[in-house]
Order: structure tokens, then sequence, then C-alpha cells
């Protein structure tokens, strides 16, 4: 009888059970049976889940073909260079064994992609240890949801500077390096994405496509880098260096010096806009620009002291919210707030924040002479700026404790 019943209500749709507006009509023996409906739903369920597994499965082995015909959604790093109009034997100033480009709206990206980092992240870790399979066999299905689901992100969230590469950390002629390029910006697109700074006030020294392809080409050398990197943990090194050597690739192939010398200008300066304001240190490479190389170290230090920055500067500004006028923007607030503390004497108790402090002004200066002194508002008063709470001891609330506090040492002199 269940087993007939069963059948029967396997006739309606599963909404139709709990709208009962069914047509033919549920007859009212099915709709009362509480059992047969919960066995209905859970029939109805397994087909779902069958489903989305199957869709899962499809996706996969889609994304496993693909790894091993990389033409369908990607190009020749030289090959994608010449049609653009740039030199076609780039990649000779690289190690890495092929570096691949992808097609950025082609609708297999993401499969590609999703299979990519799973075999990376295998590979990795197979080489550390057979022991690893276990773990990685249960992160799998997560990595490549999570990468299969960035890459569509990609695709409709579009950012004309979302580039990255993708390699192993393998012997340098074995690594394939796969690059996102940028999307076809513009001057102005690039200074908004990459510091925030509105492009179209400013004038340059040099033509703006002239420019814009310059930084262009410096995007995907930039990129290219990476696939000749240590792929561990040292990212910042990384970035600064991947900066350094495009800009040294650029001077290598006769870009005129001066076209060279601006476009390097407006990154390293907009570097220092984009650690100080947006809070993205890892990138900030104008002192490794100003080096002409590095130690690991040196880029974490340079990193670390343009957190310090940001940090005292987000919190100065909550203090001071009503001393500046409701409509500054926030680059004016940070602006005026670096030149208080370097007024106070506040920067003199820590070197590294004193030189990222300086390249923040100067880097708003550069800025604002380009924008012919549109940027930062002159008429404001710097003595409104109070920043008394930085050297005061902090005392959230009264001590409740019996217990005396030591004796606070003096700061030493610098």
């Amino acid at each position: 009888m269940f087993d007939n019943l069963k059948k029967k209500l396997k006739e309606f749709r599963l909404r139709d059970i709990f709208k009962r507006k069914a047509q033919p009509q549920i007859p009212q023996e099915l709709l009362n049976n509480k059992p047969l409906r919960k066995a209905i739903e859970k029939h109805h369920r397994r087909k779902i889940y069958k489903r989305l597994r199957n869709i899962f499965l499809a996706s996969a082995a889609l994304s496993t073909v693909l790894q091993s015909a990389p033409d369908l959604v990607s190009t020749k790093f030289d090959d994608f260079m010449s049609a653009r109009g740039y030199d076609n034997n780039l990649s000779q100033n690289y190690s890495t064994g092929e570096i691949r480009v992808y097609d950025r709206f082609n609708p297999l990206y993401p499969f590609h992609l999703a299979g990519r980092e799973v075999a990376i992240s295998w590979h990795e870790e197979m080489k550390l240890t057979h022991l690893a399979a276990i773990p990685l066999a249960i992160e799998t299905p997560f990595v490549y949801t999570g990468a299969l689901w960035k890459g569509f992100s990609d695709m409709i969230h579009n950012n004309q500077l979302d580039a990255y590469s993708m390699t192993t950390n393998d012997k340098l002629s074995d690594r394939v390096n796969f690059i996102r390029p940028p999307g076809e910006f513009s001057l102005n697109g690039f200074l908004d994405d990459f510091s925030g700074v509105d492009g179209g006030k400013l004038t340059f020294r040099n033509d703006r496509q002239d420019l814009r392809d310059v930084l262009f080409e410096f995007v995907m050398l930039h990129e290219a880098r990476h696939g000749d990197q240590d792929k561990r943990a040292y990212i910042t090194a990384n970035e600064a260096d991947a900066d350094l050597y495009a800009f040294r690739v650029l001077q290598s192939r006769g870009v005129d010096p001066k076209l060279l010398n601006e476009a390097e200008m407006i990154v390293a300066n907009a570097r220092v806009l984009n650690a100080t304001m947006g809070g993205d240190q890892a990138h900030v490479s104008t002192f490794t620009l100003e080096r002409g190389g590095e130690r690991i170290f040196d880029s974490y230090e340079d990193a670390a002291d343009f957190r310090r920055l940001h940090d005292v500067l987000e919190e100065a500004d909550v203090r001071n919210d009503r001393n500046f006028p409701a409509a500054m923007s926030t680059g004016n607030r940070y602006f005026y707030l670096t030149l208080a503390m370097q007024r106070d004497g506040l920067l003199n108790e820590d070197p590294g924040m004193k030189k990222a402090a300086a390249a923040f002004v100067r880097s708003i200066e550069y800025f604002n002479q380009t924008a012919g002194g549109k940027i930062i508002d002159r008429k404001f008063d710097l003595d409104k700026v109070d920043l008394g709470f930085m050297t005061k001891e902090y005392h959230p609330a009264p001590d409740r404790l019996d217990v005396p506090r030591p004796p606070q040492q003096p700061k030493p002199s610098a």
C-alpha cells in the first residue's frame, strides 16, 4: 500500500505537496500521510544532490581535460604581447620554461583556473610528503570550488588591474606560469585602481597614451617575473622584486628614458599612496626601486613601516574627526595628520615610520603638482589637528587594583 501511494505521489511536483494546489488535485489521504511525505521529500533531496554531484563531477572532468589543452584558454606570452604591438620575444628575459596569458573572458577560464589551483596544491604538498594525500583529498573539493567561484567572480566583477600569476615552485625550466592579464585600461583607470587618484586631474610630461602603453607592459612584465621567483612565503619581497625587474626589462629594451622615468615615478608614488591609504603594504616597492635592490628583510621592514603609519593615521583620523571639514577627503586629512606628526616630532621615535611618512608627503605633493594644485586643500589650519592623545599614558578606565604601577621609563632620545 505504502509503495503504491509513494509511486502515485511521485507524479506530483514537490512544491505542490505544500501549496496543495496541484492539478490534478492531490488526494487528501496522500497529503495527510506524514511518513509518506517525508519519504518523498527525501527522494527529491536525493535527486537534487545527485544533480549537483553530477554537475560537480562534470566540471572537475572539464577542468582536468583543460590542463592538457592550455591553448583553449590561454595564449603564449610573446604572442599575446606581440598582438598588442609590443616586442615578440619578451619571454627571453625570464627563466621560466613557459609563460602563458589567460583570455580574460573565456568561459572556460574558471574551469582551467580551478583545475590548476588543485593541481598546484597537490604537486607542491606531495613533493614534501606523501602523507599529505589524506588531508589534500579532504581539502580538494573546497579548494576547487573556491577557485571556480573566484574564476567566475573575476569575469563578473571586472577590475582592470586584477592581474596575477600562477606557477609551481619547480625547477625554473620546468615551470609554466599562467598570467591573468590586466584589462585594456586607460591611464585614468590605472591610476584610480592603483592608488585612488583621479587621473583626469593630472597633467603629465609625456603623452598619456605612451604612458598607458608602458604601464600596461610594466604590469605584464611584473606578473611574468613572479614565475621566476621562490613561490614560498616571500610575498612582500616578490612584489617589490617584480616591480624592480619589470622596469629593468623596460630599460634594457630601450624605452625612452624620460618616458620610463615618469612611469616609474607614477608607480612609486602610487604604491606609497596605496600602502598608506588603503593598507596594501605587500606591494609597496618604492624604497626597493630607490635602492635598486633589496634583501628579504628590507622588504618586510618597508611593509611594516607603512603598516604602522597607516594604523596611526587611521586612529588619529578618528580622534580628529570633528577638527576637519566634513567634506574634506581622507587623503587630505591623512596629509595634514602626517604634517602634524612631523611638526610635533612624534615620528622621531620611529625612524622607519618617519621615512614612510616623508614618502607619503612627497607622493601627495607629486600628484598635487601634476594636478596643478587641485588635490591638496591649502586653506586648512594645521593647528586644529590635536595629536596630544598619542603621548599620554593610555588609561581606558580608572584602575581598580591595589597593585602599584611600575615607574614609567623615559623614552630614549633619537
